[in-house]
């Protein structure tokens, strides 16, 4: 009862820090246009950003609901101008573009989809689940360092922005879906917020820099 007393302040919360998140690609993007190029980096964060974002904002037209509409074409738009810039600063060109086409197409089928499946109970159901597990991929890669962080005693690697940032992000929108009683909100919010929170916790446990210079010396050889 407490929460949708204040389910105002959630809601405008959650959109609003989500469009700062989103924000945070613009300097990824600077640094890109600073060096002229992108060096080793790879689209699939915007692509793939891309496309979460377009499944989830399928789910909110399916179920009519303007907060995450909202947010989900600024997630599109913003992602599109950063798979631009991408594009336009990378010697691997044909990566983008391929990554992009199979996006694109991917995107195609599933509003194909959604005109033609009569059922919208099974509808929101298919694009719950799907959004989920895109959501549940996204926020479980930079668990991917931890045995790195573990190993070098330190947190160096870790962006502690971004991470504060996904954790508050995440919250507000496991708040968000308990209170519109949606599983598809709360469960993959839930298990990022976590996720979040345990990397947090490294920051706590661990320095920002290596505590041996002959541990770092070891790693870069």
């Amino acid at each position: 009862m407490y929460l949708y007393d204040i389910k105002e302040l959630v809601e405008c919360l959650a959109v609003v820090t989500t469009i700062i998140q989103f924000l945070s690609g613009t300097l990824v993007c600077k640094q890109y246009v600073s060096n002229r190029t992108t060096g080793e980096a790879s689209p699939l964060p915007f692509t793939c950003g891309f496309f979460s974002c377009s499944i989830w904002l399928l789910y909110g037209l399916t179920k009519e609901d303007g907060n995450m509409i909202l947010v989900n074409v600024v997630g599109v738009i913003f992602m599109v101008a950063y798979t631009i810039v991408f594009y336009l600063y990378t010697f691997k060109k044909s990566v983008v573009l391929r990554q992009a086409y199979i996006t694109v197409g991917s995107c195609m089928f599933m509003i194909w989809y959604v005109n033609v499946e009569e059922d919208n109970e099974v509808l929101l159901n298919r694009l719950g689940l799907l959004a989920c597990s895109l959501t549940l991929l996204t926020v479980a890669s930079p668990m991917s360092k931890l045995l790195y962080v573990i190993r070098t005693r330190s947190t160096e690697c870790l962006p502690f922005p971004m991470i504060l940032m996904s954790f508050v992000v995440m919250s507000l929108w496991f708040f968000y879906g308990i209170i519109e009683e949606d599983m598809y909100l709360t469960i993959p919010n839930f298990i990022g917020a976590s996720l979040a929170l345990a990397q947090l916790s490294l920051f706590v446990i661990y320095p920002s820099k290596p505590t041996s210079p002959l541990l770092v010396k070891s790693l870069l050889a």
